[in-house]
């Protein structure tokens, strides 16, 4: 068991098979059989091996007597229960993280539960307000602004809960299409710029393109992951600094086979992270510290999401820091260099040449509402059905040069009534149809063109992607 021959255990003592860790307790345990002549009963020790290695061994230490009752000797009889300990340690471990899951699971759910009731008291409480009837003119446009960046908040919250999911269960995809690397990083600076300002800081960028030189560098890849993925930085970056400066590095470089390195490094001169703080910051349901989520409000999601996106893209996020002297961001991801595209133009409204009629299928009354705000004085004549069924029926029955179908209904959903007035053939063969879904990922979207939509708007509903789906259903300009 232990690998010793007779001869190599003379002139030794039990201490010196014992592991180190071990003497205390072993004397302990030899003391009390020598004043006592008492069995302690089953005892494990660790042992070392002739070879080196340690071995747990159980063993249940007894006196023998002679026949008048003497004591002449003690037996033991020892064996192995190295694989049982093992289990015991263990178990021991996986208790002890399934208690810091828990626990940082429940101090992520008190941060969610306070990031989603900030928001929701904002628009609560000044819905409220102008729904009294008596809000002074000077403060309407004041409270809607107020709700409508809470709800533009609260909207980021449930995005950054969703995005998790689908990267945990492998259900996010990668929307890949040619960008201006200059364009997403001076739009995500400019979106931050006022929060920045209003702490007097300023955010500045520097590019670099060896590979391009002068010209403006189009790579192929996901811009809309990578631009979240920067703002998430950025906005970090704001967050934990009060003074000084924010830079953006912007870096190209050739890689070998052709393809392009994108380096982006977010550097600013805030609060900085301690080693301690690093080793989980792009942990699920962790902050750097509990105390910033009282401070300094958050989930603790956003680098855990910019760490599974730069994976999926088959990129990188790394970290430099050092409390008090702020910290330093990297993202690297290797893309295919790209022609130029023709970027389009924002869609505020349409303008027709004549007057056309939109049938609007949605079951909800408010979003009824809005989408007839939208398209107010738009020369729009707008008519409404609350399911499937009855934009099926409405369509047969009258002339729309253009539907807006909701999935999601009661009766019939938004899919099967497209699907039906398709089979109407005729003119409804080739009707614009326009899905309205909070279903926005390129796969479902392109089920929905499979399924005979025409295009498709994500919900929330934005005016300007309203405009630019309805100007290319019906290919007019804005």
């Amino acid at each position: 068991m232990l690998g010793y021959e007779p001869e190599d255990l003379v002139d030794t003592s039990i201490f010196d098979i014992i592991d180190r860790t071990e003497h205390p307790r072993a004397a302990e345990a030899l003391n009390k059989i020598i004043t006592s002549n008492v069995s302690p009963g089953p005892t494990e020790v660790l042992v070392k091996r002739k070879d080196g290695s340690r071995v747990w061994l159980e063993g249940n230490l007894r006196p023998a007597h002679n026949v008048f009752g003497e004591l002449i000797e003690w037996v033991d009889v020892l064996r192995d229960v190295s694989e049982r300990k093992d289990a015991e340690s263990a178990l021991v471990r996986a208790l002890a993280e399934a208690d810091a899951a828990a626990e940082a699971k429940s101090q992520f759910l008190a941060n969610m539960s306070h990031e989603l009731r900030t928001p929701l008291t904002s628009i609560i409480g000044f819905s409220d307000l102008l729904a009294r009837g008596d809000t002074p003119p000077s403060d309407i446009r004041d409270y809607v602004s107020k709700i409508s960046r809470a709800s533009r908040t609260l909207l980021n919250v449930v995005n950054d809960i969703l995005d998790l999911s689908k990267l945990e269960n492998g259900a996010l995809e990668l929307d890949l299409t040619s960008f201006n690397v200059v364009r997403i990083v001076e739009d995500a600076i400019a979106l931050l710029a006022p929060q920045a300002e209003s702490k007097g800081l300023v955010i500045q960028s520097r590019f670099e393109s060896p590979a391009c030189g002068d010209a403006p560098v189009w790579l192929y890849g996901d811009d809309m992951r990578i631009n979240q993925v920067l703002l998430n930085l950025l906005s970090n970056a704001v967050k934990f600094t009060d003074s000084g400066t924010i830079t953006v590095n912007v870096s190209v470089q050739t890689r070998p086979g052709g393809r392009m390195l994108l380096l982006i490094s977010v550097v600013d001169s805030g609060v900085g992270i301690s080693e301690v703080q690093l080793a989980k910051l792009f942990d699920r349901f962790s902050q750097a510290d509990g105390s910033i989520s009282r401070r300094y409000g958050g989930t603790g999601l956003g680098l855990a999401i910019s760490r599974r996106l730069m994976e999926l893209m088959g990129g990188s996020i790394s970290v430099e820091s050092e409390p008090g002297r702020g910290s330093c961001f990297t993202v690297e991801l290797e893309l295919d260099l790209s022609e130029p595209v023709e970027e389009a133009a924002r869609e505020e409204s349409v303008e027709l040449d004549r007057p056309i009629n939109i049938l609007l299928a949605e079951d909800h009354p408010a979003n009824r509402e809005l989408v007839a705000a939208f398209l107010k004085n738009s020369g729009v004549n707008l008519s409404f059905a609350t399911n499937g069924a009855e934009a099926l029926a409405m369509v047969s029955q009258s002339d729309y040069d253009l539907v807006l179908m909701d999935i999601q209904m009661p009766v019939m959903d938004g899919v099967s009534a497209t699907k039906a007035i398709r089979r109407l053939q005729g003119r409804c063969a080739t009707l614009p149809i326009i899905a309205l879904s909070a279903n926005v990922l390129p796969g479902q979207i392109r089920q929905y063109e499979q399924d005979g939509f025409s295009g498709h708007v994500g919900k929330p509903i934005n005016v300007g992607a309203l405009f630019a789906a309805i100007s290319s259903a019906l290919h007019v300009t804005n």
